[in-house]
């Protein structure tokens, strides 16, 4: 493929991610190896995330319009991880990574087509992820339900024991 045809073709699919993906996280993964760039990948792919190097310039030409601020970040070697689902999980991974090998840092993202800056993706990683949350959620809710459920039931029970009681007694008298 030719170079012009390879860049339309990248262009096109820069600007179809940023439309419909949940979370775009760029990153500076100077001085990772091959293998731990593909073993990265490799963490993310499994998760169903997918992670791109990407020019500079072929960003600033899909994003500098609707987020100026992104051509602040675009400095030196910048690959992306796109999300179409969680916008947490893939951050996190990616965090988890870099505290691992102690190489890569988080430059900024794109959530939902709006810009974040280093700090703010810096304390997305740290929340916990969608289904954390959504299980946190259910617990608390399910907590509470399963104490009233153990009290009707204790109430049941007794009940059950009066009437069976009652019942015992009016046989002996009768």
């Amino acid at each position: 493929m030719k170079t012009r045809e390879w860049k339309t073709k990248m262009l096109e699919q820069l600007r179809q991610w940023g439309e419909e993906a949940t979370m775009i996280a760029l990153f500076d993964f100077k001085g990772l190896t091959v293998a731990e760039m593909n073993d990265l990948r490799k963490q993310l792919k499994e998760k169903g995330y997918n992670v791109k190097v990407v020019k500079n310039n072929l960003m600033k030409l899909v994003f500098a319009d609707k987020i100026p601020e992104i051509t602040d970040v675009l400095v030196g070697p910048t690959a992306i991880i796109i999300s179409f689902s969680d916008e947490v999980e893939p951050v996190k991974i990616f965090a988890d990574f870099s505290k691992e090998v102690e190489k890569g840092e988080l430059k900024a993202g794109i959530m939902h087509g709006q810009f974040l800056d280093k700090e703010e993706i810096e304390r997305l990683a740290k929340l916990p992820s969608t289904q954390e949350l959504r299980a946190q959620v259910v617990g608390a809710v399910a907590g509470p339900l399963y104490g009233i459920v153990g009290v009707l039931s204790g109430v049941m029970r007794n009940l059950v024991y009066a009437i069976n009681a009652i019942k015992e007694k009016k046989e002996k008298e009768g």
